[in-house]
């Protein structure tokens, strides 16, 4: 997996693991509905653009977040660089892989609901780190988000019912320590106006949709 450079952006559209590149191009059947992810996607690749003001949300997780947590993330040397600085090309994809799956159902409840009962929050910019460590009590959602397909795939997982194998040995703790970053990032105020941004652009889409879909069914009773 090698960043594409070809864009000018950090965190290039679809530049994401390969499960998350095929939901990408999926199309509602009723040709009116909205992929939020490739919503998610749109807006994560705008935030990372070459000509992007300050500092970008992965310049913030990489080179401040992650160094700060344990002098071992501090990254050095990459496999290319952006801006005069190194990063790693899966770093990148982990990031926007679990980016993207925010704007499935359950990462939009893992960001806007409140916290499960029972689950008491010890500061706000660790809400998002502690939901996650509650949530992987009962699932490697690391392993979930990095997954490439394996030789003990399409055999259904009876606990899940899924036809894919996560292996938890593929996981390594640089993998690790990127997502606990990026859960950290979103607990600050920076991480919580791009919730706010994504809830606004993902409504709105759906708003627009509604609308074409309001058109269209005028169109076909006026041609009635």
């Amino acid at each position: 997996m090698q960043h594409p450079l070809v864009n000018p952006s950090l965190a290039p559209f679809g530049f994401t693991f390969p499960v998350q590149q095929k939901r990408l191009q999926f199309k509602p059947a009723d040709g009116f509905g909205i992929n939020t992810e490739r919503v998610m996607a749109r807006l994560w690749d705008r935030l990372h653009r070459n000509d992007a003001p300050g500092s970008t949300p992965i310049e913030i997780i990489i080179h401040e977040i992650l160094p700060s947590m344990a002098t071992a993330n501090r990254l050095v040397a990459g496999d290319f660089e952006f801006r005069g600085k190194p990063y790693l090309s899966r770093d990148i994809a982990i990031l926007s892989s679990v980016v993207q799956w925010f704007a499935t159902n359950c990462g939009r409840c893992f960001l806007e609901d409140p916290p499960i009962f029972g689950l008491k929050i010890s500061h706000p910019e660790r809400e998002f780190t502690e939901k996650l460590a509650h949530d992987m009590k009962r699932r490697d959602f690391v392993a979930l988000w990095t997954h490439t397909c394996n030789d003990q795939c399409q055999e259904k997982v009876p606990f899940f019912g899924e036809p894919c194998y996560y292996m938890s040995s593929t996981v390594s703790e640089r993998d690790r320590a990127v997502v606990s970053g990026l859960m950290f990032w979103l607990g600050k105020k920076s991480g919580r106006a791009f919730i706010t941004e994504q809830h606004m652009r993902i409504s709105a889409a759906h708003e627009t949709a509604r609308q074409q879909t309001f058109k269209k069914m005028r169109e076909r009773d006026l041609a009635a």
